[in-house]
């Protein structure tokens, strides 16, 4: 196969990856999320949606004048993995200018150490992650794969 051919056969994969991953990304918006508060009738479900939500206001909080400085460790944690959906997308935004690589690998780290945060605070807190996690970070995987495999330098112009 050419080199050529190559390139073009990669493009067309990444854009595959990607927009699967948006996706699988955003239907895990509507999907079961988390389940809190053990099990049976003892437990509160959250959409991914509401997920997304009480870590935007925990981020907003963080810069209120009634926020307590500085934040707990939970707090914390659930504004890193707030912090998962706009980087995922500035990886999608910078994925048309093939220059910006290097700051979409600098971005797919934050996301991934983001995702071990929110881990842990589940481990912390007792939350079990349900269906609509699962599909939310394997859509922002998806998103960052083609960056993580991909050539170390860009192709050199001939």
């Amino acid at each position: 196969m050419s080199s050529k051919a190559s390139s073009q056969a990669n493009l067309w994969i990444t854009l595959a990856f990607r927009l699967i991953g948006l996706g699988v990304f955003v239907l895990a918006f509507f999907e079961p999320a988390v389940r809190a508060g053990g099990t049976g009738a003892d437990a509160t479900i959250f959409p991914g949606w509401k997920c997304a939500s009480i870590a935007l206001a925990q981020t907003v909080s963080l810069f209120g004048k009634s926020a307590t400085w500085p934040p707990s460790l939970p707090v914390l944690l659930v504004v890193f993995s707030g912090w998962i959906n706009p980087l995922t997308a500035l990886v999608l935004l910078t994925s048309f200018f093939a220059k910006l690589r290097a700051l979409r690998r600098v971005l797919g780290v934050l996301v991934v150490l983001c995702m071990a945060g929110t881990w842990y605070f589940f481990a912390i807190q007792k939350i079990t992650p349900l269906v609509g996690h699962w599909l939310w970070i394997a859509g922002a995987l998806a998103i960052l794969l083609p960056d993580a495999l991909g050539p170390r330098r860009a192709p050199a112009a001939s």
